[in-house]
């Protein structure tokens, strides 16, 4: 059975912040995704950034993209902030660049605990696929899953970070074996797309997924089921608040 891998990305000494340029108060994912129900419907009340009250996230989304045209402008303009971000590892990280080292180490230390269930020793010569959603420059490719995976494809709305993570994985400049490559650069949003079916053994999603409204997102995780291998898995690292409800409408890198 795929599974759904959910990783809180709140770690001692790296401080708590958020990729979302919209809402961070997410439902909960629905049944049917990766055979996972979670329930709980969250109604908790919030302030946004314009200090307007909502009762709960639904009415929040109601009024952020209720309609085609108000959808069209929220992702367009959450696009058009990333595109006045400097494309290095200090932009896309929001001013917090110096957490890169930190991210990696218990990232890395999550993904061998999950290689090793599954795919014990006796079955590493398969060849392993790995797709970086919301990929940036290529961070978490470069730092991480390109060691771990024969092919590794990037997903990325934003275009001059996708050309800074080609150069970035160019063989030139990464310390790998020819065996493990970035193969593909997808320079789509997330709620645009579609992973071939049954072609990744991990996909890892992280610091992204808030930028899609509810609907979007069960949309998004219906589709990339899809293409996950047998025994394939996602790996889902978010930024969460340790108690009460955060709302805000405020399109930027920061919460």
């Amino acid at each position: 059975m795929n599974a759904l891998l959910l990783q809180s990305a709140l770690r001692p000494c790296i401080p708590s912040y958020s990729y979302n340029y919209g809402c961070c108060l997410r439902e909960p994912l629905r049944k049917g995704i990766s055979g996972c129900l979670l329930q709980n419907k969250m109604n908790h009340s919030g302030l946004d950034s314009d200090g307007r009250e909502f009762n709960n996230s639904d009415e929040m989304w109601r009024e952020q993209v209720g309609d085609q045209s108000k959808k069209t402008e929220w992702y367009t303009k959450g696009v058009s902030y990333w595109q006045g971000v400097e494309a290095t590892v200090d932009g896309v990280l929001g001013g917090y660049g110096h957490v890169n080292d930190a991210d990696i180490r218990g990232s890395e230390a999550f993904l061998n605990t999950l290689l090793s269930e599954r795919f014990p020793e006796t079955s590493m010569s398969r060849h392993l696929v790995a797709l970086d959603c919301g990929s940036g420059i290529g961070r978490v490719t470069k730092n991480l899953l390109i060691r771990y995976f024969n092919e590794v494809d990037l997903q990325e709305p934003v275009s001059h970070f996708l050309e800074a993570a080609r150069e970035n994985l160019a063989p030139e400049n990464v310390t790998v074996s020819d065996s493990h490559k970035a193969v593909n650069f997808f320079c789509l949003p997330l709620q645009d797309f579609t992973p071939d079916v049954q072609r990744y053994d991990c996909i890892w999603i992280q610091w992204c997924i808030g930028h899609l409204s509810d609907e979007d997102l069960v949309s998004f995780f219906k589709r990339a089921k899809a293409g996950l291998k047998p025994n394939g898995f996602f790996v889902l690292k978010e930024n969460i608040a340790r108690s009460g409800t955060a709302l805000s409408s405020f399109f930027s890198s920061q919460v």
